[in-house]
């Protein structure tokens, strides 16, 4: 919740400019009629214009307005409506959304290299930190644009660490028949924070309300963050072997079983080959083979594809200026839900390409019917029935995509450059999903076509291309050493 609450903090809500007193002898509809031009939309339809005002009335001359009325039916405050970023302010939103994905970009390559060489535990507590200090930073100084950005900086820059370092702990004390269920349960977690958040919004009403009660429910975790494992496997690696044998026992002792006597003297005695003391090279260690460098690049294709979708799905089910948006929001997050069972059970009956191969073809289908539907002036293909059953579907058929990408990047890589190589993949999805705001911007003032267009060609060229030569990981030993990899 804490890492999706300004999304819908940042709607735009429907306005127009502010009218003068309206007689009592006159219709709503008519005052506005007298002093609200109306205009063609991007999708072809008449509305009242909400950046225009007549400047004389009888005239056609029009001027911009600076005073704005805001549609409160839900939204009673966001942070666009209090700051009056609309019309030609309204790139502010596009911009801070930019700005916020590339910070995560960059806290995606740092906390990368930062976990592998400082552990998955100590990154979890700082990202934490970051993320709520981040967020009252934005609260605290909404007035201005610049320290309101300065806030979601600051949160944005670990909001993948966070989750991805409990998520590599788990999967390294899972066994290989586990995997799956770990990357689900995770996708699972957040889809059901998201399903929730618009809830809290609808019964606060006010945006600073919300985005305090949904990011102190992170204090929890900070306090009680002294608690959580670090991954033994990464210990061993390390060569911290009298602390990755305290950990185990931990473990046995919480799991009410013992740690057998000739794998304590096993972890006393070897040691992890100088092949994974990555301090050095870092991400760089991805480079050290060709099989591991054209894995990477296949799956930051991947990331790329599914980034720019998702982004576009999550940004857009805010938007809704018909019906209940804080509804419209919760029910495609929780559509997610199903499609994470789905991929788990796709990807352990038909394996991880075939999974990816389905739900790309079925994304990609989607977006082209999108695109007709927008230049059909047929009734029933207009629905709004139809139109949330593509979007219900669209969203499941790209969660089945985005569960696959965590999946294989926790299984790709080896355990010494695990957070690493995931890390990069997270800087690549940080970066398109920085493009989303601005494909929205494009079917938004230039053509309603625009999204439909630019997702079936990224979909297709980086997703259906890609999954084709990556390796299958069903069943399959994860690779411990840089060894392993080169040879998976």
């Amino acid at each position: 919740m804490a890492y999706y609450n300004i999304i819908l903090a940042l709607t735009i809500t429907p306005h127009t400019c502010k009218l003068p007193v309206k007689p009592e002898n006159i219709s709503e509809y008519e005052w506005k009629t007298t002093h609200i031009p109306r205009q063609e939309s991007v999708a072809g339809t008449e509305k009242f214009s909400g950046c225009l005002i007549y400047i004389n009335l009888g005239t056609n001359e029009t001027e911009s307005c600076d005073v704005f009325d805001y549609d409160k039916t839900w939204f009673q405050t966001t942070v666009p409506s209090d700051n009056n970023w609309v019309c030609e302010n309204e790139i502010n939103v596009a911009n801070i959304l930019a700005y916020s994905r590339i910070a995560e970009l960059i806290g995606s390559f740092f906390f990368g290299w930062f976990g592998d060489l400082y552990g998955r535990k100590l990154t979890f507590i700082i990202s934490i930190f970051m993320l709520v200090i981040g967020r009252f930073i934005s609260i605290l100084t909404s007035s201005s644009l610049t320290f309101f950005t300065i806030g979601c900086i600051v949160a944005w820059f670990p909001s993948w660490s966070a989750p991805q370092s409990t998520a590599i702990i788990s999967l390294e004390i899972s066994s290989s028949k586990r995997r799956a269920s770990v990357a689900k349960l995770k996708l699972v977690a957040t889809s059901l924070g998201m399903f929730l958040m618009p809830f809290f919004y609808w019964w606060l009403r006010n945006w600073q309300f919300f985005l305090i009660i949904t990011t102190a429910l992170q204090l929890p975790f900070l306090i009680f963050s002294w608690k959580l494992i670090e991954s033994p496997q990464w210990l061993w690696i390390k060569g911290r072997s009298r602390q990755t044998l305290k950990t185990l026992k931990y473990i046995s002792k919480i799991n009410k079983t013992d740690l057998h006597s000739d794998t304590e003297s096993e972890i006393l005695t070897k040691s992890p080959s100088k092949a994974n003391k990555t301090e050095v090279l870092g991400l760089l260690a991805l480079l050290s083979s060709w099989r591991i460098v054209v894995t990477t690049m296949l799956q930051l294709l991947l990331w790329f594809a599914i980034s720019l979708n998702y982004g576009v799905a999550v940004l857009s089910s805010g938007e809704k200026s018909e019906g209940n948006p804080f509804l419209d929001f919760a029910w495609q997050s929780l559509a997610e839900i199903p499609g994470f069972f789905v991929a788990a059970w796709l990807a352990n009956s038909i394996g991880r390409r075939y999974t990816g191969i389905v739900s790309f073809s079925l994304t990609t289908t989607i977006w082209i019917l999108y695109g007709l539907r927008e230049i059909s002036n047929t009734g029933w293909v207009r629905s709004e029935a139809l139109d949330m059953f593509l979007v219900i579907t669209n969203r499941a058929s790209i969660t089945v995509s985005y569960y696959l990408i965590n999946l294989l990047n926790m299984e790709l890589y080896p355990t010494c450059l695990r957070q690493s190589g995931m890390s990069l993949g997270n800087l690549v999805s940080s970066g398109a999903s920085a493009i989303a705001p601005y494909v929205l911007y494009l079917g938004r003032k230039v053509d309603v076509r625009c999204p439909s267009v630019i997702l079936t060609a990224t979909t297709l060229l980086g997703g259906i291309i890609p999954i084709f030569f990556l390796p299958e990981t069903l069943n399959k030993k994860l690779p411990e050493t840089l060894e392993d990899a080169k040879n998976f």
